[in-house]
């Protein structure tokens, strides 16, 4: 059973709830309207066919709140079902917030209808208060189910100093990654009450050279486990601590003399960028000897570049600028959005943009796009999708 008085912690990842819990402006501890301040996860509202023997329910929060005994609920017609303790766990939508399983304790009825709801005095650490009511039902089917998921479908693609995990179960599931070997053991969750999964993990830590094994484990509503086949991967020889970190594409000043594809060195020692290579789809040009120091920025422009340029902001002082020829890569960057790769003197991608952002709307005139956070590995989700201002030699805004 719950503890009086239990605190919900945010952890790293969590999930966006459709309810914002923050009170309106001006209003400093409201009362959440509607929805009941949360939201049913999964079995999501609706949901038909739930197994008997469900494992656990999930709920979403905007923000961190605490919960007396017995306020978080789930009932049908035989009255209420004995629930675990809350525990924090990751979401598969991976937004802001707070996400909590809570154990289901025992089988429930065959073909009934299931409420998930709050009881009163769920509060917000803010101290606003959190509406009891109902947060979403399902309906269960008439069996339990003892058959573990069927992964499929598992592809493990290299990407600079990431690995990129995509697979698939035959019923929402939740997931994790798990990469073993060379005295490595991490378990990385892939998200739950999904059955399309992705993650993207660093090994920019792991040897060039060194090759580990990654496979993926996954437990459907009922709790059943399966784990897949291992993959091998070998990790890259040659890759830096270089990160790309913001792409100025659609600048205000004359194209593409005022363009820039912004690098970071993430890591502890400075780093030459020498005989490295900038690439778009069509063309490279090779970097000349420039230091960028630990946790500085460099900006990759064309030989024409005016940092003094009245129309586009200058670059924070002492950034290096690493000039190439006339153009970045075979004819400047494009504004309709293409693919740019900063390649290792052996042609191993060390970092990468590939979400390909169309930035030829006049709203992105004099605008970036920027990499968030700048250790993320690159997926599409890691890169803004809005105009932000440019931030030469300094961190997104």
């Amino acid at each position: 059973m719950l503890r009086c008085g239990l605190l919900l912690t945010v952890l790293a990842a969590g999930c966006a709830p459709q309810t914002d819990l923050a009170p309106a402006a001006g209003a400093a501890g409201t009362k959440d309207q509607g929805g009941a301040g949360a939201r049913l996860v999964d079995p999501a509202p609706g949901a038909t066919g739930v197994p008997r023997n469900l494992a656990a329910v999930w709920l979403g929060f905007a923000a961190p709140v605490s919960a007396p005994e017995g306020a978080l609920r789930l009932a049908g017609a035989a009255g209420l079902v004995p629930v675990g303790e809350p525990a924090v766990g990751d979401c598969p939508d991976g937004g802001p917030g707070l996400c909590v399983r809570i154990d289901v304790e025992g089988l429930l009825d065959a073909a009934q209808t299931y409420v998930v709801s709050l009881g009163p005095g769920v509060q917000r650490l803010d101290g606003g208060t959190v509406a009891p009511g109902e947060v979403g039902q399902f309906d269960t089917a008439v069996n339990d189910d003892r058959v573990p998921p069927t992964i499929s479908g598992l592809a493990v693609t290299p990407s600079g100093p990431c690995v990129l995990v995509a697979f698939q179960t035959d019923e929402p599931a939740e997931a994790t990654v798990h990469i073993d070997g060379a005295g490595l053991a991490r378990v990385v969750p892939a998200g739950a009450g999904a059955s399309q999964f992705s993650a993207a993990l660093l090994l920019g830590d792991v040897p060039g050279g060194t090759t580990v094994d990654v496979s993926v484990a996954a437990a459907d509503r009922a709790g059943n486990q399966a784990t897949s086949a291992a993959v091998p991967l070998t990790i890259p020889q040659g890759l830096l601590p270089l990160a790309i970190t913001e792409i100025h594409a659609n600048p205000s000043g004359p194209e593409p003399a005022q363009e820039f594809v912004e690098l970071r060195n993430l890591g502890g020692q400075a780093v030459n960028v020498g005989g490295l290579a900038i690439a778009d789809a069509k063309g490279m040009d090779a970097l000349p000897e420039t230091n960028v120091e630990p946790g500085a920025y460099a900006l990759i422009v064309s030989s024409g570049f005016d940092p003094a340029s009245a129309k586009d902001t200058p670059p924070l002082a002492g950034t290096a600028l690493v000039r190439v020829d006339s153009r970045i890569g075979s004819d400047g960057l494009s504004n309709g959005g293409e693919a740019i790769r900063l390649l290792a003197s052996g042609g191993a991608v060390i970092s990468s943009y590939s979400a390909a952002i169309d930035v030829s709307a006049t709203a992105w005139a004099g605008q970036s796009v920027h990499r968030v956070p700048e250790t993320a590995c690159d997926q599409a989700a890691s890169w803004t999708q809005r105009p932000l201002p440019a931030t030469p030699g300094w961190a997104a805004p």
